[in-house]
């Protein structure tokens, strides 16, 4: 796992003094504060307070790296687990991963994936978490899926502002703030194991996304208009010629041009007729798509997890 990452616990059954002294004790930089959305880059880890935990607080961490990263999130997990603290329906675990290096195609691909394994991600949920049983953390379909807006935007930013809002389940406004996405809906905890297998899904979800995203032009030389484009026409669905020429000023004519260029160039552009429109789509002539599973490309340690976790659910 190579990505940069945070954490953000909540918790209860410790003072914020007794959160304090397991950090430290640990052998981790902390501090109080009060509640801020201020990055540390000198490895502090926030013990802040947080209105949504009835008589609890919050633990976050500074920016974390990789194996590393992981490693010392666990340590801190450990380190309040065994000085006592506890976990109720009230407390989160919240997630952000780095997307300064992301296209905007690469995070709204993101988002439809989670909205659209969104139920399958509910099974190894607590009910607590599942659906929009949580304000905090709601069902993302309605603003991703079902929004004109989301789907229409051309930045991170305008992608960000679409949402409307910061508490849903994957967090796009965090990007406005931080340059991270956010994933919220996690049920709180202070084990380092749980810990470890969401950071490692989410990561590995997040890697996926990215293929996914560009899988109309891998390993394929294509100048910067032409790339615009096959994102464009790579993301679900497709677009017509119509909103292709607008988005991207160009005629008719220079449309048709500039697709067969990309042909030659050896990305796999389809094109149907729906609805009176021609809508283009790409993918690479040497991989077509395969089936978007939740787990492809996650470790089989971290599937069993939480295939298990699921059955226990069920159960």
């Amino acid at each position: 796992m190579e990505r940069s990452f945070g954490i953000e616990m909540e918790f209860k059954g410790l003072t914020m003094q007794q959160s304090l002294a397991a950090l430290r004790n640990a052998g981790l930089k902390a501090q109080i504060e009060g509640y801020n959305h201020n990055d540390h880059a000198d490895g502090t880890w926030k013990i802040v307070t947080d209105a949504s935990v009835t008589g609890g607080h919050e633990v976050v961490s500074p920016i974390l790296r990789g194996e590393a990263g992981i490693d010392e999130a666990c340590r801190a997990a450990e380190a309040l687990e065994n000085a006592g603290a506890s976990i109720d329906k009230e407390c989160g675990l919240h997630v952000h991963f780095d997307a300064a290096s992301f296209t905007a195609n690469e995070l709204r691909t993101a988002c439809i994936r989670y909205a659209r394994h969104e139920s399958e991600i509910d099974a190894f949920m607590p009910k607590s978490r599942r659906g929009d049983e949580n304000r905090f953390c709601r069902a993302t379909a309605g603003c991703f899926l079902n929004n004109a807006s989301f789907m229409r935007a051309s930045s991170k930013e305008s992608l960000a502002r679409s949402q409307g809002s910061r508490y849903f389940k994957v967090n796009l406004q965090a990007y406005l703030r931080h340059h991270t996405i956010e994933f919220r809906q996690h049920s709180g905890t202070v084990d380092s194991g749980k810990i470890e297998n969401w950071v490692r899904f989410l990561a590995a979800f997040l890697d996926e996304s990215a293929r996914v995203a560009h899988q109309g032009a891998d390993g394929i030389s294509l100048q910067p208009a032409q790339q615009t484009l096959v994102d464009l026409i790579s993301r679900d669905g497709g677009m017509t010629a119509e909103a292709l020429q607008e988005r991207l000023h160009i005629l008719p004519h220079s449309l048709r041009g500039t697709i067969s260029l990309i042909r030659k160039r050896g990305v796999n552009i389809v094109s149907t007729r729906e609805n009176g429109t021609t809508i283009y789509r790409a993918f690479t002539t040497t991989e077509a798509p395969r089936e978007d599973a939740l787990f492809n490309g996650v470790e089989d340690s971290v599937r069993i997890f939480y295939e298990r976790r699921a059955a226990r659910f069920a159960a």
